[in-house]
């Protein structure tokens, strides 16, 4: 870690009297604010990197033979960014802002109501202005840094030009602040006294500051989530919401409409260590998505409790509970649950363990607070190093503009746009792999399924111009391939309850997801009224298979650490028929181990190394001892190492 007390100077001006920070290093204010596309893309070479093929013998195995650590993703820092002139200096931190433009009069034409600032962690209201309130950046790209090899920037239109460190991701969270040096290049922001702080508090707040945004009120937030002898508000399934037919919404697009709310829940255990590092991540979280966007999005914390421990207690019981195992400053956010919550709700299902049923409890909270349209379910063992404002912003409009002629087949490929080309071409590509193939086109039959989609507007994906689909929200939001594996060897094929092996259905690795209100709905009155039970990874998209919604998997840049070419990723990670890919015995997707040595080196995956080690790097933590495969030594010499703004990295510790 590169740390100096010789700070650069930055050009200063005094805080108002009423935001002074307490900080004996003043900070820079205003900041230069950048917002995404504000620093201009730099030229890509659109050559297609095909320079090697696939060796004919490779005694180890298919792709062992460049098995080989890119040692790219080590070297440099911020004194290696492509906007640094002056490579001896540390460049300017700017201020992020990805938010919309609130209140202006093209804002008024869209939504209803008026954006109020909400407050923020430091007692005042949150200024976008303020280097405080709001992340840093520095413009540019670490000189030879490697580009994602799997997804792009720019299909999903992420800001690719600017980069963060540790410091400018973290440090208005907590983050060094008790450190008595401050890096090179950056001033520690004013400390907050945040075992004081109330986060669910400050989020219940900013909705009722901008309550008139909303079609729906708030629920108030319950310590648990009871069975349903306890649940006395109304359930959403039936005719609220499963059993309601689809109807187009593209009218309201011509009024100003309200906006939608999102429901981002934390899947704990209580027995969880909660180091500072995921102390410092889930702050960010609800400063960026929550406050900051005037409570568009809640952050809950669901926790598991084990270990035969009640719920169903008392409140000086249950806050003995959170007093045990959560901050203090998240306890009004916290939801506990235990197997026999599941167990109430679920009885003919029969399966409770997370491994196999981890929507159980998530359905349990839509139906317990069912004033969200939207429900996001994301684990404390990965890590978003960018703006995550800014990437679930470009995920939802991605899929809102995917058409759905051929939606499916294309969820299943590994997008590898140095071998596949720009997203339009890859489009192209899968279209006309597709001639002479049957194709998903509106519900999949299923013997007891009244589907709720839309109906396909004609017979065949052949007539539809890639028109259908094309500005409808997405139903599922995953992050991984959408594949078929009841051919594959994966781990959970046939794990099913109550539901014939012959039934179609679809599969999503990683459960980190948005489901629809209305797809969560359906999950849980299958699962109470008929018993039916799939997998965890398989139950989104498989009843969004059968009612005919939209599942899109989103190709967000991920980050490949070996020496493979495009071309080969991308034939050794799309294996099968074009109407099946990785849907076969060959499927990528077989858990027979024979692609751990591409699976480990990737960036976002159920299990892997490479996330572990950029992040440790990133942090700025020494080489982890125990990491057997990791020999290449850290690396500081020019300046702290940083990745891109919208990478999502997945770790499985």
């Amino acid at each position: 870690m590169s740390k100096s007390g010789n700070n650069i100077p930055f050009d200063k001006s005094p805080f108002s009297a009423a935001s002074k920070p307490d900080s004996t290093v003043p900070i820079p204010y205003p900041y230069e604010v950048v917002r995404p596309g504000d620093i201009p893309q730099e030229v890509r070479d659109e050559r297609f990197l095909e320079e090697f093929e696939p060796p004919p013998h490779e005694p180890g195995g298919e792709g062992t033979l460049r098995d080989v650590r890119n040692d790219r993703f080590y070297h440099g820092g911020l004194l290696t960014l492509t906007s640094n002139a002056n490579q001896l200096v540390y460049p300017k931190p700017m201020i992020y802002d990805p938010y919309p433009d609130y209140n202006s009069d093209e804002w008024r034409g869209t939504w209803k109501g008026q954006f109020h600032p909400c407050e923020g962690p430091r007692g005042t209201n949150l200024d976008r202005r303020n280097p405080e309130d709001m992340m840093s950046v520095y413009p540019g790209n670490q000189k030879d840094f490697p580009r994602p090899a799997l997804g792009a920037y720019d299909a999903m239109g992420l800001d690719s030009q600017v980069c963060v460190d540790r410091y400018s991701r973290y440090s208005i969270y907590g983050y060094s602040e008790n450190e008595t040096e401050s890096a090179f290049g950056f001033h520690k922001p004013s400390k907050v006294a945040w075992d004081m702080l109330n986060w669910g508090q400050l989020q219940s707040e900013c909705f009722a500051r901008n309550s008139g945004r909303y079609k729906v009120k708030r629920t108030n937030i319950n310590d648990t989530l009871v069975p349903p002898s306890q649940h006395s508000g109304k359930s959403e399934s039936g005719t609220l919401g499963a059993k309601k037919r689809f109807t187009s919404s593209s009218s309201s697009l011509l009024f100003s409409r309200h906006a939608s709310r999102s429901a981002v829940i934390f899947r704990v255990w209580h027995s969880l260590e909660w180091t500072p590092n995921i102390i410092h991540y889930v702050r960010s979280i609800i400063m960026e998505l929550s406050l900051h966007s005037g409570a568009e999005y809640e952050v809950f914390i669901l926790v598991d409790v084990k270990d035969n421990i009640p719920i169903n207690v008392s409140g000086a019981d249950v806050q003995h509970l959170k007093d045990m195992c959560i901050p203090a400053e998240f306890h009004n956010m916290t939801i506990f649950f235990n197997d026999e919550v599941l167990k109430a709700w679920y009885p003919n299902v029969g399966e409770h363990r997370p491994i196999f049923q981890h929507f159980q409890p998530v359905q349990i909270f839509s139906q317990q607070y069912p004033n969200f349209d939207y429900y996001w379910q994301l684990e404390l063992d990965s890590r978003f190093t960018g703006h995550l404002y800014h990437f679930f912003d470009k995920a939802i409009e991605f899929a809102r503009k995917q058409p759905r002629k051929y939606l499916w087949e294309r969820n299943a490929y590994f997008y590898v746009r140095d071998a596949h080309g720009p997203w339009d071409r890859f489009m192209q590509m899968v279209d006309q792999s597709m001639v002479g193939r049957d194709s998903v086109w509106g519900p999949v039959p299923k013997d007891n399924v009244t589907p709720i989609g839309p109906k396909p507007p004609v017979d065949n994906p052949g007539e539809d111009d890639y028109e259908w689909g094309v500005g409808e929200e997405a139903d599922m939001i995953t992050f991984l391939p959408i594949f078929d594996p009841r051919e594959t060897q994966w781990t959970f094929p046939n794990t099913l309850w109550n539901v014939p092996l012959e039934t179609p259905r679809r599969a999503a690795v990683v459960t980190m997801s948005r489901v629809s209100k209305r797809l969560m709905n359906l999950m849980h009155e299958a699962q109470v009224e008929k018993g039916w039970g799939i997998v965890s990874e398989m139950t989104p998209a498989s009843f969004a298979l059968w009612h005919g919604l939209k599942a899109v998997h989103v190709p967000h840049p991920i980050y490949v650490d070996g020496q493979w070419s495009p071309k080969e990723l991308a034939g050794l990670m799309n294996r099968g028929e074009p109407d099946k890919i990785n849907g076969g015995s060959d499927s990528f997707w077989n858990f027979h181990h024979a692609w751990d040595h591409i699976v480990y080196r990737l960036s976002f995956m159920f299990a892997t190394q490479t996330a572990e080690d950029l992040y440790r790097r990133w942090m700025g933590y020494k080489a982890d001892k125990n990491q057997v495969m990791d020999t290449i030594p850290h690396q500081d010499a020019f300046g702290r190492n940083w990745y891109d703004s919208g990478e999502l990295v997945f770790s499985p510790r």
